[in-house]
């Protein structure tokens, strides 16, 4: 390696986040689409190990839905959002919520957890072992933001899977 650090920004045609960072349900659903139908919830402690257990666990979910297709794509997603809960949860070892939910023709992921503290789009040194989850999410998703919660917060993304396209990838 040559020891220069490759920067990239997030892309800029992606949905403006509003100004407080968060969506609110409204924005997230059009007036016709139905609400969303939870697929499967797992909590798992805020540590290192409940990665790999998530991404198992998004992976039989993926399977039984009919949404095998887009497994490889869910498993990275769900990866990503789980792992940044765990990088940065206030209280190690607290809990956090997978949710995989149907949300019209998108497969909506959630992990909640007992933090405030919202993600933040920064540029992406690749040279870096971490950092660049929160642009892969920006990037492979087709919605993705985060919301408020009583206890904390949620932070979602979503990705076309119903139905599948025979022509393509999904």
């Amino acid at each position: 390696m040559s020891g220069e650090h490759h920067t990239i920004e997030l892309p800029s045609t992606l949905a403006p986040t509003p100004p407080n960072g968060t969506h609110s349900a409204h924005d997230l659903r059009g007036l016709d689409e139905p609400a969303a139908t939870l697929l499967g919830e797992l909590t798992l402690p805020a540590e290192r190990e409940s990665v790999p257990r998530a991404r198992r666990f998004s992976r039989s979910v993926s399977t039984s839905s009919g949404i095998g297709h887009v497994g490889d794509d869910v498993e990275v997603l769900v990866s990503e959002l789980v792992t940044n809960a765990v990088r940065h949860a206030t209280i190690p070892g607290s809990a956090l919520c997978l949710k995989l939910l149907r949300a019209g023709t998108r497969l909506r992921i959630e992990v909640d957890d007992q933090s405030a503290a919202v993600p933040r789009p920064r540029p992406v040194d690749l040279m870096e072992e971490t950092g660049r989850g929160w642009f892969l999410v920006a990037v492979m998703a087709e919605r993705h933001g985060t919301d408020h919660t009583p206890s904390g917060k949620s932070v979602w993304c979503e990705i076309r899977a119903w139905p599948r396209d025979e022509h393509s990838r999904h």
